[in-house]
């Protein structure tokens, strides 16, 4: 009898840690032209937004944000309110349960205290590295190794190598990332190449360039990209480096191939600035 006891208590911890593996990811739900967004994480936090749509359900209002706790109960989903700018939705320190009364990979359904049925739709998996429980997509870009202009001919051969991605604007429930177009990738090689080392030789100069780029690479993105974030940066002047900048880099990207012909060369002076995730 206390084995079969035993074995029945392993199956309910298996079957609920099961169902907590399902909960964790982007879900929106639909109610008067208000969609509620919320990420919900392994590390047991969660973040919502809710968003106004018009009848071309294009996002008209933002009505902000709420973040907080959560874990699961014996199929009663418990989320606790730590701060919120939306207290008609999410009261700051109010704590919410929920029955889970079906759960799958692409729909949970829920019913609240007052016994009011909630269905949740799965939405778009977010790619934000470092903040997992961010509504705003990623895309991840191949890496960039072009020949910055020389602006004499007295000038010595330098080479950018950047490894960037794109935050997108928070997308509408069902919306899909937009591809990136190879003529994106075109239009940013020909601004890229056109700038000097002067241009790139610090920090601060880099930081300027982000907001051309983001100018230069909407049009091909619907105007949904909201910042350029360049996280790793190399100016040197030898193929050696250049090459080894593009092979570390490739295996990490996702969205885009790399393009051919874009390396240059260089001399074994380089400077490199690494680990620019502010920028």
């Amino acid at each position: 009898m206390f084995m079969f006891l035993v074995g029945i208590a392993g199956c309910g911890g298996e079957r609920e840690k099961k169902e907590a593996d399902l909960i964790l990811g982007n879900w929106t739900h639909y109610k008067n032209r208000a969609y509620t967004l919320i990420a919900i994480d392994m590390k047991g936090t969660w973040i919502s937004s809710v968003r106004i749509a018009d009848v071309t359900s294009k996002i008209v209002a933002s009505r902000g944000t709420a973040r907080g706790t959560w874990h699961l109960d014996d199929k009663q989903l418990i989320l606790t309110v730590e701060k919120s700018d939306i207290e008609d939705v999410w009261k700051k320190n109010d704590t919410h349960f929920y029955k889970v009364l079906e759960i799958s990979k692409q729909l949970m359904v829920l019913e609240s205290e007052s016994g009011r049925k909630e269905e949740w739709k799965k939405t778009l998996t977010r790619k934000d590295k470092d903040d997992p429980s961010a509504l705003n997509p990623i895309v991840t870009m191949a890496p960039y190794a072009v020949n910055l202009d020389r602006h004499s001919s007295n000038a010595r051969d330098r080479y950018l190598c950047l490894n960037i991605h794109l935050k997108l604007m928070e997308l509408m429930p069902e919306q899909t990332v937009p591809q990136f177009h190879p003529r994106a990738r075109d239009a940013a090689i020909m601004y890229l190449s056109s700038l000097t080392y002067d241009d790139v030789s610090d920090f601060d100069r880099i930081r300027a360039q982000k907001k051309k780029l983001k100018d230069t690479l909407n049009p091909y993105m619907e105007g949904l990209i909201k910042d350029v974030v360049i996280d790793h940066v190399v100016i040197a002047v030898s193929t050696a480096k250049v090459e080894q900048f593009v092979i570390e880099h490739t295996a990490a990207s996702t969205q885009e191939e790399p393009a051919e012909g874009e390396k240059g060369e260089t001399s074994e002076e380089g400077v490199e600035k690494e680990d620019l995730k502010a920028l």
